[in-house]
């Protein structure tokens, strides 16, 4: 019996406001996760160039203002609590940068932002909306790492985040990246 995390991943895909009410879910517009392996998210968050980088918790609202009411803010909240996230930036397409999270997690005390054209995250958005919206939005996984190569949302995990030196080597094991034969 072979143990341990398959290479050829389980993929999920949620739209972030999937579990909130309609009026509510309406803020999280534009903010996919994609789950591999029930490892490490990976989150898409729409266009935040005006707030970021750097990434600051100082540039959402102090808590005792209530909940956050602004797409914007629900997006930047997103992004700063996420591990692995993909968002546009023109200048900084192809870039990939570490920052330190604002409310770290044990040993999660970064995050990294993979950026992409305008262009490209619209893309990869509309694909991981209509991902989200099949099966694969289901709460158990519906498709394998295999099945789903020729998506454009897998091909981009594939080719920029799964093959980046930033990846935590747990993360590695995670999305069974160590049991994968090189190419």
């Amino acid at each position: 019996m072979k143990l341990g995390t398959p290479a050829n991943y389980y993929v999920r895909v949620r739209f972030a406001g999937w579990e909130d009410t309609a009026e509510r879910s309406a803020l999280y517009r534009g903010v996919y996760t994609v789950i591999l392996n029930e490892g490490p998210d990976i989150t898409f968050v729409d266009d935040l160039t005006r707030y970021g980088p750097p990434w600051l918790a100082s540039s959402l609202p102090p808590e005792e203002d209530g909940d956050l009411v602004d797409p914007d803010m629900v997006r930047l909240l997103e992004l700063l609590q996420a591990r692995y996230v993909v968002t546009p930036h023109d200048t900084l397409a192809g870039q990939t940068e570490r920052f330190a999270r604002p409310w770290p997690i044990e040993e999660n005390d970064q995050a990294v932002v993979f950026y992409v054209s305008h262009a490209e995250s619209a893309a990869l958005l509309a694909e991981l909306e209509a991902l989200a919206d099949s099966e694969l939005g289901n709460r158990f996984p519906a498709a394998r790492r295999d099945q789903m190569l020729d998506n454009p949302v897998i091909r981009f995990i594939e080719d920029r985040i799964l093959t980046s030196p930033c990846l935590r080597p747990r993360d590695v094991e995670r999305f069974g990246l160590s049991q994968r034969p090189a190419p």
